[in-house]
């Protein structure tokens, strides 16, 4: 198995893995695959894990994945994957000349699709069929993504029956649709892998026998004439789609011919083209596609015919779709019914602030996704069942009378606009919370800072210590971590509320949900929680309090239980922060590197002292970051105030002139 695969299944890096590779002689060496792509031997490396006290349980997909490897070549597998056919024990091959490994796959593939779902168990043959390369153009629709999208033809209720996706991909928005309520599926992909990846997906998680077939839809479409009732899709964004093989007077061009660059736009078009009227069109796409300057004529067109219905901002750098650098963007369409009225409005939505503050400071894998759905679902029902002022939502979303939206410039882009959309007494209320936060916490950070100050000079101190390891074995402290499930499917009321790494070094709540395997460790009110990679910045550890009790560990942190009659829990974590242990880890941490950290051996009584210490300065540094998120968010509601109009200087607001640089900026 390749290095990141072995990172997925023990719960690190792939950074990590690296590292291994680097700092140990005796890791495993590369078996097979290239030098920029190396492949293990996973026993071996099971075995190396295991010599350092890290349990790895293997997957039924990686027993799949390595099977595959050894058994077929990439042209057999795209073979099997176009021959696959549904049986009552799994899947059946249309080749009668069934060999001994192809029976073996296929029982494994089977059991794979048992224990992980059918989704997983076929990607993983359709991936070793496209030659198991990770960035060749099988951009996956992820499933709540998709959800959300099919969510959104809630305005057809019993009338979504038939559903197109014209780049259909894996078929992750076709099997949304069916559960949705749509029965008829059609589908086309410039890919064969893919194709195929379809047509077995969405008949095995909707029993729909979906009409998939193989083909550039801008170019060749397999479909010609056909009208449905929604179409969803996620279309590859090209930087030339080849516009020249097209001709101008296509009839999809009804709103414009699309040039070089506007692949995506061609896309909008093919999609209005395809559906019936009052049909509805869901997609993902570039949010480019609302501001770039050679689409104006067509966003306006689209505007004036009251095509397009709203356009939706995704939090920036989802994790679910780290496939892309782009930001995305959904956008709703409406075939124009020529007996009923033109709309005179569209819909903006910017999910960011729905997402969280790390949301939109870039940290995707911070994003809490409920939210985002729930408030785009929301907002959209409410503006299509003509409820307008409930469809408005303070620095979400925004009602724009399409008249307003034809400048110069025709950008749709929500952004800006939505926060223009506010109000007053909001955003007065909101800086009066902010104001009284920073109060709080500055003089939070003055009483802390004078505890912390607390200390005297004394001559270089020579303690005798102890590794945790060595402590751990005296039975002073154990050592925690969470066990991998052996599954990596769950219901959600299988998961369980877990702390991460992210979570200590933030300071924040925690926020992971994981699978807990019988004999999982869960935390208790004392423990010291550290998190296995170590940021430049950020808190080391955190002591668990009430708050943290009874939840389970997440991924990359270990936990630290001491014996409080012989040790003192905030006086360990204060060493397993220090200087030492930092030194020791370097930029990416690795399990052992906990063992190897030295605690000194001093009477219970004077490590309580130190340990006051150590707690002192961890709530210096929770003060000033609570200090800091109130500067940040007084700075953003007051600017946004003064620029949108709903916030004026009073008398006597003047800032003493007396700072360093009057002129702002940096200098």
């Amino acid at each position: 198995m390749t290095a990141t695969e072995i990172s997925k299944l023990v719960g690190v890096t792939r950074a990590t893995v690296s590292n291994w590779r680097k700092r140990h002689e005796d890791f495993p060496k590369p078996v097979g695959g290239t030098e920029f792509r190396p492949v293990f031997d996973w026993n071996a490396v099971q075995a190396w894990l295991a010599e350092r006290g890290q349990d790895a349980t293997d997957a039924p997909i990686l027993s799949l994945q390595t099977l595959l490897r050894s058994s077929l070549s990439s042209d057999d597998a795209q073979v099997l994957l176009a021959g696959l056919k549904p049986s009552e024990s799994g899947w059946v091959s249309s080749d009668s000349a069934s060999t001994d490994a192809l029976s073996g796959v296929l029982k494994t593939l089977a059991h794979a699709a048992e224990v992980e779902g059918p989704r997983a168990a076929l990607q993983a043959l359709a991936d070793h069929a496209h030659g198991d390369e990770q960035n060749v153009g099988l951009y996956r629709t992820p499933e709540l993504v998709a959800t959300l999208m099919a969510e959104l033809l809630q305005p057809l209720g019993a009338g979504l029956v038939r559903v197109l996706d014209p780049a259909c991909g894996g078929g992750s928005l076709l099997v949304a649709a069916a559960k949705r309520g749509a029965t008829e599926l059609y589908g086309q992909d410039i890919s064969e892998t893919q194709a195929a990846l379809a047509r077995l997906l969405v008949q095995a998680e909707t029993e729909v026998e979906a009409n998939i077939a193989m083909g550039d839809s801008l170019h060749g479409d397999a479909f010609p004439g056909l009208e449905v009732d929604a179409v969803m899709s996620s279309p590859l964004s090209l930087r030339d789609w080849a516009a020249d093989r097209v001709q101008v007077d296509d009839p999809r061009w009804g709103y414009g011919t699309p040039g070089r660059m506007d692949s995506d736009l061609a896309w909008v078009q093919h999609a209005l083209a395809h559906l019936r009227p009052g049909g509805l069109a869901v997609l993902l796409v570039p949010a480019s596609v609302a501001s770039r300057a050679s689409g104006r004529r067509i966003r306006s067109s689209l505007l004036r015919a009251g095509a397009l219905r709203a356009v939706i901002n995704l939090p920036p750098r989802l994790p679910q779709l780290l496939w892309t650098r782009l930001n995305l963007q959904i956008w709703i369409l409406e075939k124009p019914d020529p007996n009923a009225a033109v709309p005179d409005s569209v819909l903006l939505v910017d999910t960011a602030p729905a997402a969280g503050e790390a949301a939109q400071s870039g940290a995707g894998d911070a994003v809490d996704w409920p939210p985002v759905a729930d408030t785009v679902q929301r907002v959209w029902s409410a503006f299509v069942e003509g409820r307008s002022a409930e469809a408005e939502e303070p620095n979400v979303s925004t009602v724009v009378r399409v008249v307003d939206m034809l400048d110069e410039e025709v950008d749709l882009t929500p952004g800006p606009r939505v926060k223009l959309a506010i109000d007053p007494g909001i955003v007065a209320g909101e800086a009066d919370t902010a104001l009284s936060r920073l109060r709080t916490a500055v003089a939070e950070l003055a009483h802390v800072s004078e505890a912390v100050g607390q200390v005297a000079q004394i001559s270089g101190a020579t303690w005798r210590t102890a590794t945790i390891s060595d402590l751990a074995s005296g039975g002073a402290v154990r050592i925690l971590r969470s066990q991998l499930p052996k599954s990596t499917t769950a219901n959600d009321e299988d998961l369980r509320l877990a702390i991460t790494g992210r979570d200590i070094a933030t300071g924040n709540p925690a926020s992971g949900k994981v699978k807990v395997e019988p004999g999982s460790p869960m935390v208790e009110v004392g423990d010291v929680l550290v998190p296995t990679v170590r940021a430049p910045r950020g808190q080391s550890f955190r002591i668990a309090g009430p708050e943290d009790a009874g939840i389970a560990l997440g991924p990359n942190v270990q936990l630290v239980r001491t014996d409080p009659q012989r040790l003192d829990p905030w006086f360990v974590a204060g060493f397993i922060g220090g200087i030492d242990d930092a030194a020791s880890l370097g930029t990416t941490a690795i399990h052992s590197a906990l063992h190897r950290t030295r605690i000194p051996l001093l009477p219970l009584a004077q490590q309580q002292r130190y340990g006051e210490a150590f707690r002192g300065v961890h709530q210096l540094r929770a003060a000033l970051t609570r200090a800091g998120e109130a500067v940040e968010q007084i700075a953003e509601v007051v600017t946004t105030g003064l620029v949108a109009g709903a916030l004026e200087p009073t008398t006597g607001s003047a800032i003493n002139e007396d700072i360093s640089n009057p002129r702002g900026g940096s200098e």
